[in-house]
């Protein structure tokens, strides 16, 4: 069975190397494509800088008036020797003075080019990068062309007169084969430096495995351990809890018995790595419910599940402290079990205590679970913020409502009985929550001294 799980072992590991590998050349080819790209707009770039700086040396008013008759012209060969200077002294294939016709075509002027020149006037090749020049855009070709000359890149600026006009535009080619080897080259070295990394990467992978066998079986000890610290957290979470379960009901006992011993797995564990990972999954539930269980029940009564005495304290803390600077409505509703001291008497607290639970259950259920808090042994206090009397009102109906259909459905063997008294909150009446609490409370006495009354006169 070890040697099982350790083949599968082995194959995961293949698998994760395949996909690192994957990655690696995914990235490898994203890099030199940006770098391809980079290089190219380096060599337009520098096409660009010859172009321009040609464009610039030329006299514009003298070369928008050059014919072919004006050869051997001061004018004319001070433009040829400008070129020239270009051709004999710096990395290109030719470079050339072009003129815009009326139609719209484009024609040679004046080309140093000492083997087969182009003839003045003869058409040139119309490309997208010289119909911008010729719009006054200096512009690379992005694709080779092809003419009598060879297969070339050119750059294209225009030159212009001292009225801002375009007089004319320079053209430099270059050799489309030289071109592309920049390029081609750019990609021999990125696919070299991908070998060496991936050879790299390998031999690491193979050395990391093995140290890892090692460190696998240290960390099952570990994590056994640490599963048996969480058995004995779960026996603690079931003591605290042991006195709900009596009386819970079955969702809920078994909520809270899922909290304590974790849910049920079914995994199959087909390597030591999934063994890992099922033992730490496991940990980690117990002790994130576990966590989340303590959280929740800090400020929470522990037989009704409402918010307890210490959340009270700290909500009516923050409540004056908003009574200080806000303008705030706001209602407190007080209520009293009626009789529990007299079933705790006489059937046991365990009677009492459905009771409580139930009165909890649809404390929270009418005036919302945030807003309930249970103060003392049978007392609760729900604060309604931004509640008015009328809505008061109306809850309580409903309080009644529910209270009603739980006595009828005979779910305890006693009459739940529950006195309740309200007051809301007024500027010129209260001066903070102490005052409307003591309101509430008055009229909760009130309500339970009209029950007895009403029950002993029966």
């Amino acid at each position: 069975m070890k040697e099982k799980r350790f083949r599968s072992s082995k194959r995961n590991f293949i698998l994760a190397l395949i996909l690192l590998l994957t990655t690696n050349i995914l990235m490898a080819m994203i890099l030199s494509m940006l770098a391809k790209k980079n290089l190219r707009e380096q060599i337009e770039q520098r096409m660009l800088d010859i172009s321009n700086t040609a464009a610039y040396m030329l006299n514009g008013d003298e070369l928008e008036k050059l014919q072919a008759s004006d050869k051997g012209t001061e004018s004319y060969d001070k433009a040829l020797d400008t070129l020239r200077a270009f051709q004999k002294n710096i990395e290109l294939d030719y470079i050339y003075g072009i003129r815009q016709e009326a139609d719209g075509s484009f024609t040679f002027t004046i080309d140093p080019a000492e083997d087969a020149p182009g003839e003045f006037g003869a058409p040139i090749v119309s490309t997208e990068a010289l119909r911008n020049a010729a719009n006054g855009v200096a512009d690379v070709d992005k694709k080779s062309y092809t003419d009598e000359w060879g297969r070339f890149y050119s750059a294209y600026s225009p030159v212009f007169n001292s009225e801002g006009k375009i007089a004319g535009i320079v053209g430099v080619d270059f050799d489309a084969n030289w071109y592309d080897g920049k390029l081609s080259n750019n990609r021999v070295i990125s696919i070299v430096i991908l070998m060496i990394a991936m050879t790299i990467g390998i031999v690491l992978s193979f050395i990391i495995m093995s140290q890892n066998r090692k460190r696998f079986t240290a960390m099952l000890k570990e994590v056994d351990q640490l599963d048996l610290a969480t058995h004995r957290i779960n026996e603690q979470l079931m003591n605290t809890c042991i006195k709900k379960l009596d009386f819970l009901p079955d969702s809920e006992s078994e909520m809270i018995k899922t909290l304590a011993n974790g849910e049920s797995g079914n995994d199959l564990l087909r390597d030591d790595y999934d063994e890992v990972t099922a033992n730490l999954r496991s940990v980690y539930k117990k002790l994130d419910k576990y966590v989340s269980y303590v959280d929740a029940n800090m400020y929470k009564d522990e037989l009704t599940n409402t918010y307890n005495k210490a959340a009270y304290k700290n909500t009516i803390k923050a409540l004056d402290e908003k009574l200080q600077t806000e303008d705030m409505t706001f209602s407190v509703a007080f209520f009293d079990l009626n009789g529990l001291e007299s079933i705790n008497a006489h059937y046991g607290f365990e009677a009492g205590d459905v009771l409580m639970f139930n009165s909890g259950r649809i404390l929270k259920n009418v005036f919302g679970k945030e807003n309930v808090f249970r103060v003392a042994g049978d007392e609760f206090i729900a604060i309604m913020e931004e509640t008015s009397p009328a809505r008061m009102s109306l809850l309580f109906e409903q309080f009644d409502e529910e209270l009603n259909e739980f006595n009828n459905s005979k779910k305890s063997e006693h009459i739940l009985g529950i006195a309740k008294g309200t007051s809301s909150y007024a500027p010129d009446k209260h001066e903070n929550y102490r005052h409307v609490f003591i309101e509430a409370r008055k009229n909760m006495k009130k309500d339970k001294e009209l029950y007895y009354q009403r029950k002993n006169s029966l």
